[in-house]
């Protein structure tokens, strides 16, 4: 019983302040203020919410001081709010996401890169506008997976980012996440609001997150195999870890 309620009062609160800082976000982003500004508030949104559902992170790895391509596996729609880092993000994500309610409109006001992974021009629009990110000091954060999957496996990387990043002098930062709680992943036909309130009754969610060395190369498929090891390899430690505990 107290885990239900414990869960419909999070449920309540999610959307609320998700609705909150989405609108001035889009307010401020309209009023013309800087990305970095309108960051502020994404990142008042990442702190509240670890509040509310009481997250608890556990931290392995730098986190990168300067603009960085950001490559993690995908587990759960809280992913965004587990990603630490020291300078403004932008995400990139599936065209279908701005649809979404409220998570559209609050990616529109952090500048998110939709793509549309069935057009050619869309991705080359997505690479050009990448690299006018990083030129600009702000971190991509991408899941190359394209979808969430249950761990400790992490699905294969979708490769055009790789190619894009290896005809490039950039780096790429790999990032494993992993939920002490295997049932925190969001898959197949799930629905939100089943899946919020089953799993967001427990009094708090931990969750490992770990940055690896930044990784270059001229070659897209070798690139992609490096990310793909570490962050695969480093899901399996940490579920290893959670298990024994």
């Amino acid at each position: 019983m107290l885990s239900r309620f414990r869960a419909a009062i999070r449920l309540l609160i999610f959307p609320l302040v998700t609705l909150l800082c989405a609108v001035v976000a889009l307010t401020m982003r309209l009023l013309g203020f800087s990305h970095r500004w309108v960051y502020s508030v994404f990142q008042f949104w990442k702190r509240a919410m670890r509040i509310v559902l009481n997250i608890h992170v556990v931290q392995e790895g730098p986190v990168p001081h300067g603009a960085a391509v950001i490559m993690a596996n995908h587990r759960s729609y809280l992913d965004v709010v587990m990603i630490p880092s020291k300078t403004p993000v932008v995400f990139v994500a599936k065209q279908s996401v701005k649809r979404w309610p409220i998570v559209g409109w609050g990616g529109d006001a952090m500048k998110t890169i939709w793509v549309n992974r069935n057009d050619e021009h869309s991705r080359k629009r997505t690479r050009k506008r990448i690299l006018e990110r990083l030129e600009e000091g702000q971190s991509i954060i991408i899941f190359p997976e394209g979808t969430t999957s249950v761990g400790p496996d992490v699905l294969p990387f979708k490769p055009g980012m790789f190619y894009a990043v290896a005809a490039s002098p950039i780096a790429i930062v790999p990032v494993a996440i992993e939920y002490k709680n295997p049932n925190m992943a969001w898959v197949g036909q799930d629905t939100f609001i089943p899946h919020f309130l089953r799993e967001f009754g427990a009094p708090k969610t931990e969750v490992k997150v770990g940055f690896g060395e930044p990784m270059q190369g001229d070659d897209g498929e070798k690139l992609k195999e490096q990310v793909y090891d570490w962050v695969r390899n480093s899901c399996a430690r940490y579920r290893a870890d959670w298990d024994r505990k």
